[in-house]
């Protein structure tokens, strides 16, 4: 029956949406506890699913032979020919994350917390640094850890660095910036973020 005057409207189901796939990789013997922390805590920040991958081990080829870090272009490289051997779609769609218990470092800049490929698949965090000063404290490297790890793949969302200090886009240079900033998006990021379907909750 309709009433005269009152307009009915259908319920229309909201579709769901799906969340992004993200591989945790280990890298240099980094411990799993620390990687199932890390992957309940991105699900709950930036709403993804995640899962442990099959551990990539790290070629002493890599290694910088003054500093002793590791060059994160090879590992960036090893996690990109994973994408290329995977099968079906959900292979593509997938972000793969490195989580080397190592320094890293890049040409031309020196030691690095972490680096992603911009818009890409793969990226990768070493925990090496993290342990700086009071980062020995387990609860100060999850929040260090957390800090990088969501810095890194908002690169793969195409979100770039930040000028704001209190952005977690904003550039590590130091240990303390990763302290301060902790794992917050300032609101032009925010919504940067949202156009690849990662949401801060």
């Amino acid at each position: 029956m309709r009433l005269k005057g009152v307009k009915l409207r259908r319920a229309v189901p909201r579709r769901r949406r799906k969340l992004r796939p993200v591989e945790l990789i280990p890298a240099g013997g980094v411990d799993r506890g620390l990687l199932d922390e890390l992957g309940q805590a991105l699900q709950a920040e930036l709403g993804v699913q995640w899962r442990v991958g099959d551990a990539l081990p790290l070629d002493e080829a890599w290694r910088e032979t003054e500093g002793g870090a590791y060059r994160s272009i090879h590992l960036m490289h090893a996690l990109m020919d994973r994408v290329q051997g995977g099968a079906g779609k959900r292979a593509g769609r997938t972000w793969r994350l490195a989580i080397a218990d190592a320094g890293l470092c890049v040409e031309g800049v020196g030691e690095v917390f972490g680096e992603a490929a911009m818009e890409g698949c793969c990226a990768v965090v070493g925990v090496a640094p993290l342990r700086a000063g009071s980062g020995a404290d387990g609860q100060v490297l999850r929040a260090r850890l957390l800090t990088v790890a969501v810095h890194e793949l908002a690169h793969l969302a195409g979100v770039a660095h930040c000028r704001r200090a209190s952005c977690v886009m904003y550039p590590s240079r130091h240990i303390a910036d990763t302290d301060r900033k902790r794992h917050t998006f300032c609101a032009e990021c925010r919504r940067t973020l949202n156009l690849r379907g990662l949401q801060e909750t």
